[in-house]
């Protein structure tokens, strides 16, 4: 079983202002980023070496201070707790573009203008650890400041694509209505800040998430909840991402564990949604493979609800009904949901997606991995199939997207986008190696995959097999005396 990826030390602020009412600096994160592409969240990053040593706890503290300072200045040009004389307008502009091209570091530059750091503006106010399911994990170390006069932030394009102030309740209001999503730090500290500021540090930091402890879930709209359980799967995933979609009447997709201890976040989220009187309507399985349903049996029987799939997953749990295209089902409650069954094969022959169509939702199942490419293996997978399924299901204009495994993301076009280009990419590149002549399928697979050396053979031989699969029923290529023949030949 893989394991999770390492741990990066990075730094955020949290800056409120009261002038002239509270509002709360948010940023919304540009959706082509690979990490929680197209969600609101607080302007912070990554911890450099210039942020100082980080030995201990105290000097742990302080360089995380430093990194959260430096990235605010970097991502929206706002200086926070910097005491001194500050450049000019255009000055803090120049100092901003060489910082960002490579050209200066932010704290020598600092020094040098005779600045330093003020320590008392901010209190720590939690410490957050992406949870085990991600590909890049961090332990971000939040800070909390108060601004008497908000500078308007200037966000340039790159990792973020806007910047603001708000207030806390329009905030919540806009995720409400499903309009953003928030990372899960961000959505905890709008909250506790929508409710006064009084000790707004020690609230803050009163949750469990905020001491450290790895969220077993993820809010993605109210009433959508992505619950990665820990499953047997490929890597470089370590889990199988379930849902729990409705706030009162709910649907259960893709329990894919049996261990009592790693569905019990899933039983926890499930019995919070149902709380007031509501029931699980379905347990809705995307395919056959064994880290999507292996646990459908014990949700079955906790919640006494019927489970749906394809028809050709009837020999590995017993259906209580049979999904089809366009199936529907409806979820009242405070949140009123309806999720909307599409075929989308290809990475099996039979796998189905759920389109949630008011928040305009996408529950993937293994269509994607925002973890990587998912593997197409014949005989199951097809090459083909898979890559109309990429482009049926882009055509319904999904902006939030759940994966079977990975992180999730708004960025649901870019990522389309760029994996078709990737398949199409993969094949061009087989048809420009067989221009010299027949290939033995060995060599043909070393010539293609020289631009992912890491890339398992195994794995990497079943997709180039599902790629000439494709480009053989297309006339493309065929295969004579044990080579394989591009088209020219």
């Amino acid at each position: 079983m893989a394991h999770p990826p390492p741990l990066r030390p990075a730094a955020s602020l949290i800056l409120i202002s009261r002038n002239p009412q509270l509002r709360v600096l948010w940023v919304h994160r540009a959706e082509a980023n690979p990490f929680l592409g197209g969600f609101h969240s607080f302007p912070g990053g990554r911890m450099s070496r210039e942020d100082g040593p980080t030995e201990g706890e105290e000097a742990m503290e302080l360089a995380m201070l430093r990194c959260a300072v430096r990235e605010t200045f970097e991502e929206t040009g706002i200086f926070v707790g910097v005491t001194g004389a500050l450049p000019t307008v255009e000055g803090q502009r120049v100092l901003r573009e060489q910082v960002l091209n490579g050209n200066a570091e932010f704290w020598p530059s600092i020094e040098r203008l005779g600045l330093s750091l003020d320590r008392s503006v901010f209190r720590m106010s939690g410490r957050w650890v992406t949870p085990p399911f991600s590909r890049a994990r961090f332990d971000t170390m939040f800070f909390l400041a108060e601004l008497s006069e908000p500078v308007e932030p200037d966000v340039w394009q790159g990792e973020l694509q806007a910047g603001a102030w708000i207030e806390p309740d329009q905030a919540l209001s806009l995720w409400d209505q499903d309009l953003v999503i928030l990372a899960m730090p961000t959505l905890h500290a709008i909250r506790v800040i929508a409710g006064g500021t009084a000790d707004l540090a020690e609230r803050l930091s009163a949750v469990p998430e905020a001491k450290s402890v790895p969220s077993r879930y993820v809010i993605i709209h109210p009433g959508i909840v992505m619950v990665p359980l820990r499953t047997e799967t490929l890597p470089p995933a370590t889990h199988t991402n379930a849902a729990v979609v409705g706030d009162r009447e709910v649907v259960i997709v893709d329990p894919g564990t049996a261990d009592a201890a790693d569905l019990a976040p899933l039983h926890e989220v499930v019995d919070a949604a149902i709380a007031g009187g509501g029931r699980v309507k379905a347990i809705l399985l995307t395919h056959r493979h064994r880290d999507h349903l292996l646990g459908a049996d014990q949700v079955r029987e906790r919640y006494g609800a019927p489970v749906w799939g394809d028809a050709s997953i009837s020999d590995r749990v017993k259906l209580d009904r049979e999904l089809h295209e366009g199936d529907s089902i409806d979820l009242p409650g405070p949140h009123a949901r309806r999720l909307v069954a599409h075929a989308s094969p290809g990475h099996a022959r039979s796998h189905f997606v759920f389109f949630e169509e008011r928040s305009r939702t996408l529950l993937a199942g293994d269509l994607v991995s925002t973890l990587g490419t998912v593997v197409i293996n014949p005989p199951d997978g097809n090459m083909g199939d898979y890559l109309r399924s990429l482009e049926r299901i882009q055509a319904l204009g999904a902006t939030a997207l759940l994966p079977g495994h990975g992180p999730p993301s708004r960025g649901v076009d870019h990522l389309f986008a760029t994996l078709l280009e990737h398949r199409r990419a993969r094949e061009s590149r087989i048809l420009r190696s067989l221009e010299g002549g027949p290939m033995a399928f060995e060599a043909l697979r070393a010539e293609v995959y020289k631009d992912t050396p890491g890339a398992a053979p195994e794995w990497s031989a079943r997709t180039l097999e599902a790629h000439l699969e494709k480009l053989e029923a297309e006339g493309k290529i065929r295969r004579e005396g044990g080579k394989v023949v591009g088209p020219s030949s």
